[in-house]
């Protein structure tokens, strides 16, 4: 079976950290790169924590890490716009309250490994170019301004795109606005380009992975597989039980760790996991009002005025997940580290 090739994009972060588990040891997929933007923390420490991350799991010289953007493409240029990428609570060098979920400096030694010389956005356009056409799936799963830096700068690489899943966008469950989900509200402009691109877009949106929770219990048993993969995520789990998602049980599910990131892993190699998918219309609110980075669906009630002047629906560019199967995401994820641990014993 020949293997998805992946460019991984993180802003590093606990889920980030277990995606890049899983995105690493998979016997699946074949990750040509990590590209790191900032998100979750600063990007000088989604990068160290990506280092960290890699190093952990013995790949320092198999997966090579670029450093991306710091900050948005324009959310940032206006006095009342997003005042930079990372988590809204986090006062200037201090913490906040969701250090618990995602900590500056992930709790592994800090690496010796370095990132490599180009910067995110050139590696992916040279990257691309040098790849056959419709080979290469980008998986983003933080702010996407990478991704729409490298779109922008060359739209050579949109044919060399096979897909694009990424982790963002809310229909039902929000954060950090009323109307929207983090990875688009801290870069909305980026996630637009995306989405206007003519690319094949899956979006795992906040509603599909607040439904793939997991438990206590289901992180004592990866923890028992006693590698040290298998102990990061473990770790992961159990610092986002314990942090403020830990207590959300969304709509009368069971309580849980939603680990957002490594579901739309999971879909790139396993689109089943994905439930009650939509092909939809979606674009990003972009009017700097209270609805700012909003995830906005047009299904077949949303009609534009075609040529003619006959109302017509609006062009569907997105596979829009609204749920997930929990089961099969910890089965998932639980079986590479197994197969990992068994790799290392042979």
């Amino acid at each position: 079976m020949e293997k998805e090739k992946i460019i991984l994009d993180v802003d590093t972060g606990s889920d980030d950290a277990v995606a890049i588990v899983c995105a690493m040891l998979s016997d699946e997929i074949d990750l040509l790169g990590i590209t790191t933007v900032g998100g979750n923390v600063e990007l000088k420490n989604t990068t160290d924590n990506t280092l960290r991350v890699v190093e952990w799991c013995g790949r320092q010289d198999e997966v090579p890490v670029y450093m991306g953007t710091e900050l948005s493409i324009a959310a940032t240029l206006v006095p009342w716009g997003i005042q930079g990428m990372t988590l809204p609570h986090r006062e200037a060098g201090g913490e906040s309250e969701f250090s618990g979920i995602h900590p500056d400096h992930l709790p592994i030694p800090a690496p010796t490994m370095k990132t490599q010389d180009k910067r995110a956005a050139i590696w992916l356009v040279e990257k691309l170019l040098s790849m056959p056409d419709h080979s290469v799936t980008l998986v983003p799963v933080g702010p996407q301004t990478n991704m729409a830096l490298a779109i922008r700068s060359d739209d050579r690489i949109l044919k060399k795109i096979k897909r694009v899943v990424m982790m963002g966008g809310s229909h039902n469950v929000y954060y950090p606005t009323q109307g929207a989900e983090f990875n688009v509200w801290a870069d909305p402009e980026a996630v637009e380009i995306v989405l206007t691109s003519g690319l094949d877009v899956t979006m795992v949106s906040l509603d599909a992975t607040s439904d793939a929770l997991l438990s206590k219990e289901q992180a004592a048993a990866i923890r028992a597989i006693g590698t040290k993969p298998a102990s990061l995520v473990a770790t992961m789990i159990e610092q986002r039980l314990g942090g403020a998602e830990g207590s959300v049980d969304y709509e009368n599910k069971s309580v849980g760790a939603a680990l957002h990131d490594p579901l739309a892993v999971c879909a790139v190699v396993h689109p089943e996991v994905l439930t009650d998918v939509w092909d939809t219309s979606c674009h990003i609110d972009l009017g700097r009002g209270m609805a700012y980075g909003e995830t906005v669906l047009g299904r077949n009630y949303m009609l534009i005025e075609g040529p003619d002047g006959e109302p017509q629906n609006l062009p569907v560019n997105c596979h829009y997940a609204r749920r997930a199967d929990s089961e099969f995401f910890y089965n998932w994820v639980y079986d590479i580290l197994i197969k990992d641990r068994d790799s290392r014993t042979v």
